[in-house]
């Protein structure tokens, strides 16, 4: 009897360490790093029209992000998608956190434990492979501190938006300020500024819904609504094979938004340069300096 008890546990042990789940781990870079993808890059316009003539440009000393929501899917849908949310400002769950804050211009590098959704077992997608050919990225804000050219000295710039410090030492003066006063010399008020950027499965980055139409949900614009979206090229799509029992891998995501220049400023309708109406905004098609990588290693 002893024996047969015996040999039950050893099978029992046996069969257990045969199935044991392998595992995943996920990091995300940050960074201002421009990196090569293979789906490539458009060529930038340089300048902007209508703005007055071009005054100077300007890379900001940081840039960061509050992030609302940052995950893949296997399918533009989300119902019925396997999907990794590393953030999602949708989530009712109250232990979840909906919202990250994090630094571009220090390349920071996360590690997170997200929520998978879809066909899962032992914290793992249930097939064997999945290819994630889209990514859902929207943050709350961008922002950024940079230099104000000395030609404004002490001239509030961007209206009555940001937050002015003067560098002990040099006497040099800087404003931090969120992104969307400096869209709105080219989309407009926020709520008509972009909501979020869909990343994957097209060879082209435009606008899409620069109107602000009610419109269904689509792969252009996932969420549907009335939202404008940025739509985006710059990912290539990665097959994911699930770990054997007993392995690790990591899914490694680099976001990188390139901040070289990004700033333009526009001497406005006097066209006139260091004057009050002069105009503060991003580089024409900034959303091109917008890319991710994902890799398993």
């Amino acid at each position: 009897m002893r024996s047969v008890i015996f040999l039950f546990v050893l099978a029992s042990l046996t069969w257990s360490c045969k199935n044991n789940a392998g595992y995943i781990e996920y990091f995300v870079k940050y960074t201002t790093e421009d990196i090569s993808l293979k789906s490539g890059s458009a060529d930038p316009e340089l300048f902007h029209t209508g703005m007055g003539d071009y005054i100077t440009s300007i890379t900001p000393r940081y840039f960061g992000s509050k992030i609302n929501v940052l995950m893949y899917l296997d399918q533009w849908n989300q119902q019925g998608a396997s999907m990794i949310s590393y953030v999602d400002g949708h989530d009712n769950d109250p232990n979840y956190e909906i919202a990250i804050n994090v630094d571009f211009s220090n390349n920071q590098e996360s590690q997170y434990d997200p929520i998978l959704y879809g066909d899962l077992w032992k914290g793992m997608f249930r097939q064997k492979e999945i290819t994630f050919r889209y990514l859902l990225f929207a943050p709350s804000y961008f922002e950024q501190e940079f230099e104000v050219p000395a030609g404004y000295g002490t001239m509030q710039i961007i209206g009555q938006n940001g937050t002015y410090t003067i560098e002990p030492g040099t006497g040099k003066r800087f404003i931090k300020i969120y992104h969307q006063p400096l869209l709105e010399p080219y989309f407009g008020t926020p709520d008509r500024q972009p909501w979020g950027y869909f990343f994957g499965n097209t060879e082209s980055t435009y606008v899409f819904n620069r109107e602000c139409a009610e419109l269904p949900a689509s792969e252009d614009s996932p969420n549907g609504g009335r939202d404008c979206m940025i739509r985006s090229h710059q990912f290539t799509s990665l097959t994911v094979t699930m770990p054997e029992p007993d392995e690790t891998i990591g899914m490694y995501s680099t976001v990188s938004f390139n901040t070289d220049n990004l700033i333009q400023v526009y001497a406005g309708r006097d066209n006139t340069p260091y004057t009050q109406d002069d105009v503060f905004t991003y580089a024409p098609n900034y959303w091109e300096r917008l890319k991710v990588k994902l890799e398993v290693r």
